[in-house]
């Protein structure tokens, strides 16, 4: 009996779990097919891809590069579901070494309240983030996005 209310419960969380973002990574590369955004009843997801520069020496310089690029990307796209396509979202990402180096995000407003849920990495150095933003908390900054998935 006791076994049976265990793996009860694993499969009622592995279906609660289900609602959200699925992995963009398939065997250590971009996966042919996954969604940018989409909005469930509870939270607007938003998904962001980030490269750093291949010439950079340090692994671990090229995964946090990558990592703050793909943060930027996501915010981008929270931006255009959030506000329209055609706003500009103030996102510029440069050539990021410690010398001269620019990584410019601006998120203001509503924006300021998405978490990061998860990061991977890809094979060559690149990074996949998902972001969420409760959909309580855009609809008391009235906004309300329609339950949507967009590829």
């Amino acid at each position: 009996m006791r076994k049976i209310a265990v793996l009860l419960i694993g499969l009622f969380c592995l279906g609660a779990c289900s609602a959200h973002m699925k992995s963009a990574v398939k065997n250590g590369t971009i996966a042919p097919q996954f969604a940018d955004t989409l909005t469930d009843d509870e939270y607007l997801w938003v998904r962001g891809f980030g490269a750093a520069n291949p010439a950079h020496q340090s692994d671990s310089q090229r995964r946090i590069l990558s990592r703050e690029a793909a943060i930027a990307h996501a915010y981008q796209r929270a931006t255009e579901v959030i506000y329209g396509a055609n706003l500009e979202s103030n996102v510029q990402i440069v050539d990021a070494v410690s010398e001269g180096s620019t990584i410019h995000t601006s998120a203001s407003g509503v924006l300021n309240d998405m978490e990061l849920v998860s990061t991977e990495y890809l094979d060559d150095g690149g990074c996949t983030v998902i972001m969420r933003i409760s959909r309580e908390k855009l609809q008391a900054a009235g906004y309300n996005p329609s339950a949507q998935e967009t590829n």
